[in-house]
């Protein structure tokens, strides 16, 4: 830790010890809400991924080959890999599969 950030770490700290001594409450600072959006916000080349592996999986849907019969096992594992990248994507939202299934 820096000169600095340890300054400002132990100054903010004997602020907060000397309100709760001194019967003042004391005020919470808030995360920021993260959410779908944010955490697209925050990593948007992973975001754009995500919606590049949508579009390709809505074309092999639609195609009418079957790629030597190779279609049904590239839809299964371009899902498969949708929802590896949304948990990635999302991880610090503490989702369950289902919830991130469903998240757009």
């Amino acid at each position: 830790m820096t000169f600095s950030k340890k300054y400002i770490w132990t100054s903010a700290a004997s602020v907060l010890v000397g309100l709760a001594i001194g019967g003042q409450p004391l005020v919470a600072i808030a995360a920021p809400a993260l959410n779908v959006q944010s955490e697209e916000a925050a990593h948007p080349r992973l975001a754009k991924a995500l919606h590049q592996m949508r579009d390709a999986l809505r074309e092999l849907e639609a195609a009418p080959d079957d790629f030597g019969g190779n279609k049904a096992a590239a839809i299964r594992d371009t899902r498969a890999a949708i929802h590896s990248l949304k948990k990635a994507l999302y991880f610090r939202l503490h989702m369950d599969d289902a919830a991130i299934d469903q998240a757009e």
